[in-house]
């Protein structure tokens, strides 16, 4: 299966992570990040929308990281990432569609891309404002996972590979010295919402985490 993706990319992790948990057999496609690769005809013909990231396999392609892990699951159902019945199949849905629709697109393109991208300063105001949300989303997540460990389910859940990749991208954007002028307040993570920090714990002490992490980011931290 190929993986059409940038380094870095929080949502083309979660696809890398579903697939190591699974153990499919896969390759990374690497995909830049400026605009004229990805809406260039060749990539635009995977996947219209222009975004990463988008699966081959074989004669099937698909876009959308979240209809990825879903189709899967459905070809490679052990071990389930949907939940084992229809109630946890329901909560672990209403997490995604949650996180997606109203957490997750704000935190990159309202905190990460910015700062990324060096608009930090420019940006100041927007950034901070989205951060002030943030830790109200941050907290909810933090009690979601106190009853069982995991977002949305007693065991590791699609939910878990949703939001795990975009917390982490999220801390990363954080950590970097534009941020920290801005004083966000969002780290340490791990001292203001400490279920979150034993569930990342858990999530990257899996090999899946090891063999996933961005490469990218391992160049920056050789450098560092």
């Amino acid at each position: 299966m190929d993986v059409h993706m940038f380094s870095g990319s929080g949502f083309a992790w979660r696809v890398l992570l579903a697939l190591e948990i699974k153990g499919v057999a896969y390759a990374e496609i690497p995909v830049q990040a400026a605009q004229a690769a990805l809406k260039s005809p060749e990539f635009l013909a995977l996947n219209p929308r222009g975004k990463v990231p988008v699966i081959r396999d074989g004669n099937y392609t698909l876009a959308e990281s979240v209809a990825i892990l879903a189709y899967l699951d459905r070809k490679h159902p052990e071990p389930p990432l949907f939940g084992r019945s229809a109630a946890e199949a329901g909560r672990i849905w209403r997490a995604i569609l949650d996180f997606d629709l109203y957490v997750a697109r704000d935190w990159v393109e309202c905190i990460v891309v910015p700062i990324f991208t060096g608009q930090a300063a420019a940006r100041a105001e927007s950034i901070r404002a989205a951060a002030r949300a943030s830790h109200a989303e941050l907290a909810k997540l933090d009690a979601a996972v106190k009853p069982h460990g995991w977002i949305a389910a007693p065991a590791l859940s699609a939910a878990d590979l949703v939001v795990f990749p975009i917390v982490e991208v999220l801390a990363r954007a954080a950590g970097k010295p534009d941020a920290k002028a801005l004083a966000l307040d969002l780290l340490p993570l791990d001292a203001r919402w400490p279920a979150l920090a034993a569930w990342r714990a858990k999530l990257q002490a899996m090999p899946a985490y090891a063999r996933t992490y961005p490469a990218y980011w391992k160049k920056l931290d050789a450098a560092a």
